[in-house]
C-alpha cells in the first residue's frame, strides 16, 4: 500500500472518529434529558451541573493526528503511551469542568422569633410571649435552630442559648437598656419591616427559614405587608401570633380649648381633650402664666376610656399675651409622661404693659405717671422682683431698667432681658442715674453689649476726668499681709485710671505723710516706687490724714473728685463726720473701707454716708485690690456729668412728631458714654456732643439708652413740662414689642412623626411674595422646667409664595410653632417683616391612635408569606415537604487528576524509557539514478 494511500486512510479514521464523538456528545449529552447525569451508588447520589463541558473530549482527534505528524525521536511505545495520558488529561479537564458533585439533601428548619417590646406593649403580654418562645424551644427537633429578635422603633437580636441550654431573658431584659434618653425613642414606636430584615442576616446556610411574629400589629415606620412578599422572596414562611390583649393604660391631653375672643374681666370656660385607654383617675391643674388659675385651678377628675371633657373657669385681668398651661398629675394608670400637658397662648385685647424696674421705686411716681396718661399699664417694681421666666416676660410690650446697680441685676436676668429683646422683639429702655450705666458698673456686661452706647466716657483734655486720694492706715496692726494687700490695692488703682487722671496717696499712722504727691497718674512707674515705701508705723488717727486729702484735692481742677479711706482700727472720732460733710458741699466723695473685725464700722458707715461714697467691710485682705480696682472704674471710667444743659435733637424719629424738643426744659445732669459706630442712631445729645438719647434694632427689637435719669434729680425740671407725658408715651409707642407686625396664616399638620408646616406669603398688591427670609422655631414638649428644647429650621420657598419646613419631632407632647419673616434690606441687615404662630401635639407614638391590636393586617402578612395565625409549635418546625438541596463538589479531585496527568505526560516527552532496539529499522530510499 502506498504512502499516500495509508495517509488517506489515516485522516479518513480521524473523521470518523471525530464524527462519532460529536454524535454521542449531542445525542448522550446535549439531548439528554435532565436527569440523565443523576445517578446512584451505595445510597450516595451524584450528578454532573455541566454536561457541556464533556464536549472538551472533540479534541482527541487533532491528538491523534499530531501523532502521525511528530518528529521526536522517541520509541513508538511512548509515543502511544504520551498520546494516551493526552487523552486521559482530556476526560479528566471534562470530568472536571462539568463540575461533578454528590448531591444531599435536608429538612432542618431555623426559627427567628420576633418580639415587639414597644411601649404599646404590656409587661403581662411579654411574659406571655416569652411563654411562646419557651413553647417553641421544646417543639424544635434535633438540629434545628432558634433565634430571637426583640423590636421596637429598632430591632436588636437577643441571645437566647448558651451552652446548648435555653436562656430565656426575662421581660426587663427585652426592653431596652442602654441609654435611657435612647431607649425612651427606642421603644416608642414600633417598625415591624426593619425586625423582617434583620432576621434573614440571621438564617444559618442550609436551613429552611421560618419566622414567628409576636405583635400587636400596630406600627409607626415601615410596612409589614411590602416585607411580607420580600420574605416570600427570600424563601422565608412567616407565621404570626398576635397579641389580642390591649395596649398598657395611656392617658393624654389631646387638645387645650380657649375661646376665639375675650374680654378683660369676662369668665370664660377652657376646655381640655383628654384621652384615656383605660378608665382611671388623675388631677388636674391648669395654670395662668407661672400661677394656678385663679377661679378654677385644681381638679380631680375621673376619666372614662375614651374621650373626656374636663373644663375650667378662668377670667383675664390685664391684656395682652396670656399662656394657658394644663398639668395631669396622679395618674392611676400611665404609659407616657410627656402626653399629660399642654399649654396654648390667647391674646387678650388691652393696654400695652410696661415693665418698670426702678433703682428707687419710691420716686418711680413721675414715670408712671406719666405712661399712665398714655394709656399704658405700669407694673412699677424693684430689681429685687426682675421676672425670673422669659414666659413671665413676654406678656410686657415694653420693659425700662432705671437706676439700678449692676450688682442687683444677675447675670441670669441680664440674659433674660436680652433674649426679651432681641427673641420676642421687645422694647428695652435702660435710663440713667446716680446708679445708672458706669455709675453702677455696668462696664463689660451683658446689657452693655445690648445697648447701642458704651460706658465709659470720653475723656476731655481740658480738665482731668477724676481726681483721687488714697488715705492708707499704715499702724502697727497693718504689718505683714494687710499692709502688702494695701499696697497692692493702690498699684492696681493707678493701672486702673487714665493718664490724665490725678492720684495720691497718703499714708498714716499718728500723722498723715504724702507718699505720693497729687500727681497725673501716667506716671506709674514713679508712682508705684512710691507706693512701694509704705511701712507700718505707730497709732491711728483719721481726721488729719482726710483734712490733708481735702487740702490737696479742693485746690485741683478735675470733674470727679473722690477720696478712699482704708483703716484696719480705732480712732478718735471728732470731727470726721463734719470734715466729709463739708467734703463733699464742695463735691469731693469720700467711700470707706474697713479691713478685720476690729474697725469702727458704725464711724466709717457714717463717713460714707455723709461723704455720698460707699462703705465696704472686708474681712479678708486678699479682697482689698478688687475692692479699690472697683471704686476707681465707677468713679474714674464714668463720672457722671451734673450741669444744667439744654437737649439738643440731632436724629429724626417719628416719636418726636409733635414734641417741642427745643422748647423743653434743661436736664440737671446725665452720665456720660459713647455712642457706638453704626448702625446705632443718636437721636438727642447734649451740648458737648455726648448721647442722651440712641438707640439701634437688637434682633427683633429696640435697645435704647436714656443717658440721664427719669425722676426728680437731673430730670426734676422736665416732670413740670407740660411735653412730658407725651414724650415718654410716643416714645415707648414707637419702641414698644409689636406682637401682630403683620401675621401670615400657618397650616400645620402632622405626617407620622414629621411636623409639616406651610405658609403662603403675599404682597399688597396680592402677587406671591418671594423675598422672604423665614425660619420655624419649633418649641416643646413644655416639661416642669419650661417650655422645653427650641429648634429652628430654615423655611425653603418651595413654590411662589410657599415657604414649607418639616422637622421630626422624637418627643411626645404639645409643641408651640412660630415662624418668624424677614425682608433683607438694602443694606444687607435683615428686617422683621412677619410672623405666624402655629400649635401642633404629638401626644405619643402612632401606634397609640388605635387602642386595639390589628390581628388583621398580621393574618394578611402571613398569607402573601405563606404561613398562617396562631400556628402550633410543632407546625412551625415541620418542613412540610419542603427540603434544602446541597452539593458537595467532587471537580477538584478531576482537576488534580488532569494535573498529574498533565505532568507525567511532560515527563513522557522528555525522558527515554525503551531501548533503541525496539525501534523498527527504516529502509533507506534508493540513491537518485544517473542520468
Amino acid at each position: 500500500m502506498s504512502e499516500r494511500v495509508r495517509r488517506l486512510l489515516w485522516l479518513g479514521s480521524l473523521v470518523v472518529l471525530f464524527g462519532a464523538l460529536a454524535f454521542a456528545l449531542q445525542r448522550y449529552v446535549l439531548s439528554a434529558p435532565s436527569d440523565a447525569f443523576h445517578w446512584q451508588r451505595t445510597g450516595i447520589k451524584y450528578e454532573l451541573l455541566e454536561p457541556r463541558a464533556l464536549a472538551v473530549v472533540l479534541l482527541a482527534p487533532l491528538l491523534l493526528y499530531v501523532l502521525g505528524k511528530s518528529l521526536a525521536d522517541l520509541p513508538w511505545q511512548q509515543r502511544v503511551l504520551s498520546v494516551v495520558l493526552r487523552l486521559a488529561f482530556m476526560v479528566l479537564l471534562g470530568l472536571g469542568l462539568s463540575r461533578l458533585v454528590r448531591s444531599d439533601e435536608t429538612h432542618r428548619i431555623a426559627t427567628v422569633v420576633l418580639i415587639d417590646v414597644s411601649d404599646s406593649v404590656a409587661d403581662t403580654t411579654l411574659e406571655k410571649a416569652r411563654a411562646e418562645v419557651e413553647r417553641l424551644y421544646k417543639a424544635k427537633g434535633e438540629g434545628d435552630v432558634l433565634r430571637l429578635i426583640a423590636f421596637a422603633a429598632r430591632p436588636r437580636a437577643v441571645p437566647l442559648e448558651q451552652n446548648d441550654q435555653l436562656l430565656l431573658p426575662k421581660t426587663a431584659d427585652l426592653r431596652w437598656k442602654d441609654d435611657p434618653k435612647v431607649a425612651k425613642k427606642a421603644e416608642a414606636g414600633s417598625n415591624i419591616q426593619s425586625a423582617l430584615q434583620l432576621s434573614y442576616g440571621l438564617f444559618p446556610p442550609g436551613y429552611l427559614k421560618r419566622i414567628v411574629l409576636l405583635s400587636d400589629g400596630l406600627e409607626t415606620e415601615g410596612s409589614l405587608l411590602s416585607e411580607a412578599n420580600n420574605a416570600k422572596r427570600f424563601g422565608a414562611r412567616l407565621y404570626v401570633r398576635p397579641f389580642r390583649d390591649p395596649p398598657p393604660g395611656e392617658v393624654a391631653v389631646r387638645a387645650l380649648r380657649l375661646p376665639d375672643k375675650v374680654d378683660i374681666g369676662q369668665p370664660f370656660d377652657v376646655t381640655a381633650e383628654v384621652y384615656a385607654s383605660r378608665a382611671t383617675t388623675a388631677k388636674a391643674r391648669l395654670y395662668q402664666g407661672e400661677t394656678l388659675n385663679g377661679l378654677d385651678g385644681v381638679r380631680d377628675v375621673t376619666l372614662k376610656a375614651g374621650e373626656n371633657e374636663v373644663k375650667f373657669k378662668s377670667v383675664v385681668r390685664v391684656g395682652g399675651e396670656v399662656t394657658y398651661a394644663l398639668k395631669l398629675t396622679d395618674i392611676g394608670d400611665d404609659r407616657f409622661a410627656q402626653n399629660n400637658g399642654m399649654d396654648v397662648t390667647l391674646d387678650v385685647p388691652g393696654r400695652p404693659q410696661v415693665l418698670y424696674i426702678e433703682g428707687q421705686p419710691q420716686r418711680g411716681s413721675y414715670l408712671v405717671s406719666a405712661l399712665s396718661a398714655q394709656q399704658f399699664d405700669v407694673d412699677l417694681r424693684p430689681a429685687s422682683a426682675m421676672p425670673g421666666s422669659l414666659r413671665e416676660m413676654e406678656r410686657y410690650d415694653f420693659m425700662i431698667l432705671s437706676d439700678v446697680p449692676r450688682e442687683a441685676v444677675s447675670d441670669a436676668a441680664q440674659d433674660l432681658i436680652e433674649k426679651y429683646v432681641r427673641d420676642l422683639g421687645g422694647g428695652f429702655l435702660f435710663a440713667g442715674g446716680e446708679a445708672g450705666y458706669g455709675l453702677g458698673g455696668w462696664g463689660h456686661s451683658t446689657l452693655e453689649r445690648l445697648l447701642p452706647v458704651r460706658m465709659d466716657a470720653e475723656r476731655r483734655k481740658e480738665m482731668p476726668g477724676v481726681a483721687m486720694a488714697l488715705v492708707i492706715d499704715r499702724s502697727g496692726s497693718m504689718t505683714g499681709l494687710p499692709m502688702e494687700m494695701a499696697k497692692a490695692a493702690c498699684r492696681a488703682t493707678v493701672e486702673t485710671l487714665q493718664g490724665d487722671d490725678l492720684i495720691e496717696v497718703i499714708a498714716f499712722d499718728s500723722t498723715p505723710q504724702r507718699y505720693v504727691k497729687m500727681q497725673p497718674a501716667r506716671y506709674r512707674s514713679r508712682i508705684q516706687n512710691d507706693i512701694a515705701r509704705i511701712q507700718p508705723g505707730g497709732g491711728t488717727e483719721i481726721f488729719s490724714s482726710l483734712d490733708m486729702a481735702y487740702q490737696d484735692l479742693s485746690v485741683v481742677q478735675a470733674r470727679k473728685k473722690h477720696v478712699v479711706l482704708l483703716t484696719d482700727g480705732q480712732a478718735p472720732v471728732q470731727g470726721i463726720k463734719d470734715l466729709a460733710t463739708g467734703m463733699l458741699a464742695e463735691a469731693i466723695t469720700v467711700t470707706t473701707v474697713g479691713l478685720g473685725e476690729g474697725v469702727n464700722q458704725e464711724l466709717l458707715r457714717t463717713v460714707a454716708d455723709a461723704g455720698g461714697g460707699r462703705f465696704h467691710m472686708v474681712p479678708d485682705p486678699n479682697s482689698l485690690p478688687k475692692i479699690f480696682t472697683r471704686e476707681t472704674e465707677l468713679i474714674a471710667q464714668q463720672a457722671a456729668v451734673e450741669e444744667w444743659f439744654p437737649v439738643q435733637q440731632v436724629g429724626n424719629a417719628d416719636f418726636l412728631k409733635g414734641v417741642a424738643i427745643s422748647s423743653a426744659p434743661l436736664l440737671h445732669g446725665y452720665v456720660s458714654t459713647q455712642l457706638k459706630p453704626s448702625p446705632a442712631q443718636l437721636i438727642l445729645q447734649s451740648e458737648r456732643g455726648d448721647p442722651i438719647l440712641a438707640r439701634w434694632r437688637a434682633g427683633l427689637g429696640w435697645a435704647v439708652a436714656w443717658t440721664s435719669d427719669v425722676k426728680n434729680n437731673w430730670s426734676v425740671d422736665w416732670l413740670r413740662w407740660s411735653g412730658y407725658s407725651k414724650f415718654w408715651g410716643q416714645f415707648v409707642r414707637e419702641h414698644m414689642r409689636i406682637k401682630r407686625r403683620q401675621e401670615l396664616p400657618m397650616q400645620v399638620e402632622m405626617r407620622e412623626n414629621t411636623v409639616h408646616a406651610v405658609v403662603d406669603a403675599f404682597t399688597a398688591d396680592e402677587r406671591f411674595d418671594n423675598q422672604l427670609e423665614s425660619k420655624l422655631i419649633v418649641t416643646g414638649p413644655a416639661t416642669s422646667k419650661g417650655k422645653g428644647e427650641r429648634r429652628d429650621v430654615v423655611m425653603r420657598r418651595t413654590a411662589p409664595g410657599r415657604y414649607e419646613a418639616d422637622l421630626r419631632l422624637d418627643d411626645y407632647g404639645s409643641f408651640l410653632l412660630r415662624a418668624e419673616h424677614a425682608r433683607i434690606a438694602p443694606d444687607g441687615s435683615l428686617q422683621p417683616f412677619a410672623s405666624s404662630f402655629g400649635h401642633v401635639g404629638n401626644p405619643y407614638p402612632r401606634e397609640f391612635s388605635r387602642f386595639e391590636p390589628d390581628v388583621e393586617l398580621q393574618a394578611r402578612a402571613a398569607a402573601a408569606a405563606g404561613g398562617s395565625v396562631d400556628p402550633d409549635p410543632v407546625r412551625v418546625f415541620d418542613a412540610q415537604g419542603e427540603k434544602i438541596i446541597y452539593y458537595r463538589p467532587l471537580w477538584s479531585r478531576f482537576v488534580l487528576a488532569a494535573i498529574v496527568i498533565f505532568l507525567l505526560d511532560l515527563l513522557i516527552r522528555r525522558v527515554r524509557l525503551f531501548d533503541r532496539k525496539f525501534l523498527p529499522r527504516r529502509s533507506l530510499p534508493p540513491p537518485p539514478r544517473a542520468v
